[in-house]
């Protein structure tokens, strides 16, 4: 009688520990990747496809300005992917060490927008007039950033002081035209993939401001699966369909190898 409890015992024991080592052969990692509001809806629809292609992988998003995303890293937020507008705010994680590896991947372009209901001819039209226009807080957007250094160059940065509504990322900017609450704003062309109701007024030269630069960047970590996981999602960003993805919402493409 001993004997078959010893026995049953074991054998409880046995399916138990198969059970243990199945669920964890089907451990799911989780990534939490900060991005760039500005590539919400391109990263969104990459991880469905990367999900489906990595069902072991599991991604997790957290948009917002460059500049914000930074100060959130730095203060020691558990990210494991950035992706920036701004080269500024990636060179600060990088001189602060917490950069892993990285690459620049993309490119923008900087247009004026208006909605239906405006009826501007032109950008210039607008500045002789006494209408709103937002763009991104420049100290914590980089499309703003960017606007900023525009309207310098041009020469109507303080002209425009008292007519400038600051928002806090490009989907405000958009937010903003669209109800009509400014006539115009300054956003990137990729902002504008599936808005009906945006017209573009005028595409910037990119003389008027510095070279608009994605870049996405892995961060420091000591957890081998997850460095695993982080190489994995990097590769697949840059890979053909992903990159026809990015040119799809208005982004031009320039792949590196990962560093």
């Amino acid at each position: 009688m001993k004997r078959i409890n010893i026995f049953s015992l074991l054998a409880c024991l046995a399916i138990a520990g198969c059970g243990q080592a199945s669920e964890s052969d089907n451990t799911t990692t989780e990534l939490t990747i900060s991005a760039a509001a500005s590539m919400s809806g391109s990263l969104t629809e990459l991880k469905k496809e990367f999900e489906a292609d990595y069902p072991a992988i599991e991604l997790t998003y957290n948009f917002g300005g460059s500049g914000t995303l930074r100060k959130q890293i730095e203060q020691g937020a558990p990210i494991d992917l950035f992706f920036s507008a701004s080269k500024r705010d990636y060179e600060a994680l990088e001189e602060d060490g917490l950069i892993e590896n990285g690459a620049a991947i993309l490119e923008n372009k900087l247009v004026v927008i208006t909605s239906d209901h405006v009826t501007f001819d032109s950008f210039e039209e607008f500045l002789q007039s006494d209408k709103e226009m937002a763009i991104g807080t420049p100290v914590a957007v980089p499309a703003g950033s960017y606007s900023k250094a525009v309207l310098q160059e041009m020469d109507v940065w303080e002209n425009l002081q008292e007519r400038l509504v600051f928002t806090k990322d490009v989907q405000q900017v958009l937010s903003y035209v669209n109800d009509g609450a400014v006539d115009v704003g300054m956003v990137y062309l990729s902002d504008l993939h599936g808005e009906e109701n945006v017209n573009i007024l005028e595409e910037i030269d990119p003389a008027y401001h510095p070279q608009i630069e994605y870049l996405a960047a892995s961060i420091e970590s000591e957890n081998d699966q997850k460095d695993e996981a982080v190489q994995a999602f990097y590769d697949y960003v840059q890979r053909e369909e992903s990159m026809e993805l990015f040119e799809q919402y208005g982004f031009q493409t320039k792949p590196k190898e990962y560093e």
